[in-house]
Order: C-alpha cells, then sequence, then structure tokens
C-alpha cells in the first residue's frame, strides 16, 4: 500500500468520522427544528391564506437548501476546507431563518440548530463572529417585537450574552478537541508508516537471507557435485585404453556438459551473494574489480567515486558491481580500449555508474554488447536495473569509444 493511499484510508477514518459520519445528528435536529414549529405556526394559522403559503414556502426552500449543502458534502467530505461555500450556505440560511421568525416567533426554536451548524461548518476564525451574528439577530428579532429600553438589569440583554458566550466557549472546547484528533491521527500515519517500512525492511532483510541460503545449498550441493563429476570423468578418460574411441567420445561430452553446469552454478552463486560485498563497501568492490581486471587484461583503469557513499539495498549494490564486471568483460573481448574509466557517483536521489573506455565504439565488426550466449550480457544486466526502478544507457560512435551508463533512484534502497 502506497503511503499516499494509506494517508488517504486514516483520514477517512478520522477527520470523516467527526464531521461527515455524524453529521447525520445535526440534519436530524435541523429538521426537527425546522418541521416542528412550521407545524406549530401552520396550526396557529390555519391551513391556507397568506401566511400559511408564507411559511409552507419558506420552509420547504430552507429544507431544500439543508439538502443541497448535503448532497455537497457528501461528493466533497472535504468541504470544512471550502469555508466560502459554507459560508454562502449559512448567508442564505440565517436571511430564511429571519424571514420565518418575522412571521411567527416559534421558529427560534432553530437556534438549537443553527449554533451547532456555524460551530460545525466554519472554522473557528469565522463561526465565533458568526455566533455572535446569529445572536444579535435572535436579540434584535425580540426587541423588534416589543418595546425595549436599555438597562444593565434587563434579563434579555444578559441572558443573549450568556447564550454567545456560552456558545463559544463550547466551540471552543469542541475544536480542542478536533485539534487534538488531529494530532492523533498524524501519530497514526506516522505509526502506519513506520510499521510499513518495518515490514519492508524485514521482507528485504528475508530475501538477503534465502538468496544467501540459495548461495551456500548450490555451492555446497551442485557446484561441489559437478566438480566430482569432472574429476571422475577425467580419471576414467585416463584409465581407458586409446582405442576405445566412443567411451572417450561419451566421457568428453560428459565432461563438457559437466563443465558447462558447474559454470552456470558458480555464476549463480556470484549472482546470489558477492563476495566482495561481503567483505567490503560497493567503492572499494569496485575498485578492487577494477584494479584485478586491469592487472588481468594488461589495460590501464581506473575506478573513481564521487559524492558521499551511503548505504545501499544489497540488491542495488549487487547489481552495480555486476555491471561493473560486464562492462570490463566486454571491453576486454571486443573494445580494444587503451583506457578505461569507471566512475560511482552519489547523488541526492538516484547512484548513478559510467564505464567509459576509448576503444573502437559500437560499429558493424564489434558487437561489444550483445549478450554472449550463457553470460550475463547486455540483456540480463538491463532487466536487472529496470528490475530496480532503474535506466541503462549505452552512448557510442565509431572509433570514439562507448560509455555505459546505470542510474538506480536511492529511494528503492
Amino acid at each position: 500500500m502506497g503511503r499516499n493511499e494509506l494517508d488517504a484510508q486514516i483520514d477517512a477514518a478520522t477527520d470523516s468520522s467527526v464531521w461527515v459520519r455524524l453529521g447525520w445528528l445535526w440534519s436530524a435536529l435541523f429538521y426537527l427544528t425546522l418541521f416542528t414549529p412550521a407545524g406549530l405556526a401552520l396550526r396557529d394559522v390555519g391551513f391556507s391564506g397568506p401566511a400559511a403559503a408564507r411559511i409552507a414556502g419558506l420552509t420547504a426552500v430552507f429544507a431544500l437548501w439543508h439538502l443541497a449543502l448535503l448532497l455537497y458534502i457528501y461528493r466533497y467530505p472535504d468541504f470544512r476546507s471550502r469555508p466560502s461555500i459554507t459560508l454562502t450556505y449559512l448567508a442564505v440560511s440565517l436571511v430564511l431563518w429571519w424571514l420565518l421568525i418575522q412571521t411567527d416567533q416559534v421558529f427560534y426554536i432553530m437556534l438549537t440548530s443553527l449554533y451547532p451548524q456555524i460551530f460545525a461548518f466554519l472554522p473557528i476564525y469565522l463561526s465565533i463572529p458568526g455566533s455572535l451574528l446569529l445572536t444579535v439577530l435572535s436579540g434584535y428579532g425580540q426587541v423588534s417585537e416589543s418595546e425595549f429600553t436599555f438597562s444593565w438589569t434587563n434579563p434579555g440583554l444578559w441572558v443573549g450574552a450568556v447564550s454567545f458566550v456560552g456558545s463559544s466557549l463550547l466551540a471552543l472546547w469542541i475544536y480542542s478537541l478536533v485539534i487534538e484528533s488531529n494530532k492523533r491521527r498524524e501519530l497514526l500515519k506516522a505509526l502506519q508508516r513506520a510499521q510499513g517500512e518495518l515490514a519492508t525492511a524485514e521482507r528485504n532483510a528475508g530475501m538477503l537471507a534465502e538468496r544467501q541460503r540459495l548461495a551456500r545449498e548450490i555451492h555446497d550441493t551442485l557446484a561441489q557435485g559437478f566438480t566430482s563429476i569432472v574429476i571422475h570423468l577425467e580419471a576414467a578418460e585416463q584409465a581407458l585404453p586409446a582405442a576405445q574411441t566412443t567411451a572417450r567420445h561419451h566421457l568428453d561430452q560428459a565432461r563438457q556438459i559437466a563443465r558447462h553446469s558447474l559454470g552456470e552454478a558458480r555464476r549463480v552463486v556470484q549472482d546470489l551473494r558477492p563476495e566482495l560485498l561481503e567483505q567490503e563497501p560497493l567503492p572499494q568492490a569496485i575498485a578492487r574489480v577494477v584494479s584485478t581486471w586491469a592487472t588481468q587484461s594488461g589495460a590501464p583503469a581506473m575506478a573513481t567515486t564521487t559524492g558521499v557513499p551511503v548505504q545501499l539495498h544489497p540488491q542495488v549494490e549487487a547489481t552495480l558491481l555486476r555491471a561493473v564486471q560486464e562492462a570490463l568483460a566486454n571491453v576486454q573481448k571486443h573494445a580494444r580500449a587503451t583506457e578505461t574509466a569507471v566512475t560511482l557517483s552519489y547523488m541526492d536521489n538516484v547512484v548513478m555508474l559510467d564505464v567509459q573506455d576509448n576503444g573502437v565504439g559500437l560499429s558493424a565488426g564489434a558487437g561489444a554488447w550483445l549478450p554472449p550466449a550463457g553470460g550475463f550480457g547486455l540483456t540480463a544486466m538491463r532487466e536487472r536495473v529496470e528490475g530496480l526502478k532503474g535506466t541503462l544507457l549505452i552512448e557510442s560512435e565509431p572509433g570514439e569509444g562507448t560509455t555505459l551508463v546505470v542510474e538506480i533512484p536511492i529511494a528503492n534502497s
């Protein structure tokens, strides 16, 4: 599971559960406080006439307006990140509510659902002013219906002030819970990512251990068995009379097959577990391979490392080391080069290997990079590099040498 997918699932399990999955509670409260006073008001004014039509019409519009918001929230669960939408909804809602209380004051019951909507749908920096506006409208509506004289002892003034302060304190408390929930969500994300990374590391370690076990098994069984077969065949051949050509022919074929199988077994062992990488870091291992190759081939070669070496995954290091060995083998067989340079570069996000020679280059008569039968070859090298999400490029001109470039992301390490 990718990191973005994991974070999305955690978000769905936390943030949505607060604002969307439990949003039905606020909607149920809204419709209860809308339809109950509407029924009471229609009972008072009768179910016909202009007043009844106005109450029924405003109630229907208000119900559909809230339904439109619910559909929007269902489609965009992150609606709280778009306060302009919910701000528009609440502004229209306050207008509709104001028209309803002008018709019948029983609609003041809706304050019990409008206050929660303000704090649920708006960020804290908008919900406090929104709550204050609702309190002012409520107070003004009540004052306009009766004679009001300002006095510090007026109960209505204190009821409004206490309602505003109480709702604001409740909102701050709710938001503190939300902030704490967000912190827990981030911790959960970090924990899930750490568990995923640990599982990947354990899986890679298990793969490496299995590769090493297979290498030991092949070396201790097949390779040694083929060696014994070759020795016994050679001893049998020496013991046969010279005239028995048919027997010698079969022995020679068996010996060739055994030698070929022995070579294949040794190649598999080397691919599974490069001994050089068990003894020293990758830069030193490459330097030793280059030095040994220069001594055996008699052609000058130099190994250079740039950047700050970092620990790579064993499979990445093995692939780079095999690429150097295969490239040098091809240089020796086909390039006729007098100088070869191997450069290992550690960059921010990738590790890059360059093997450059000044030989004959790729031409019609130089099949330098065609995969030899039974060997590692370019095809196998490219497959291993691409299996690590890397790239392998060859740059060459006839008579101007050849450069092999291997690039592997460090993130795969």
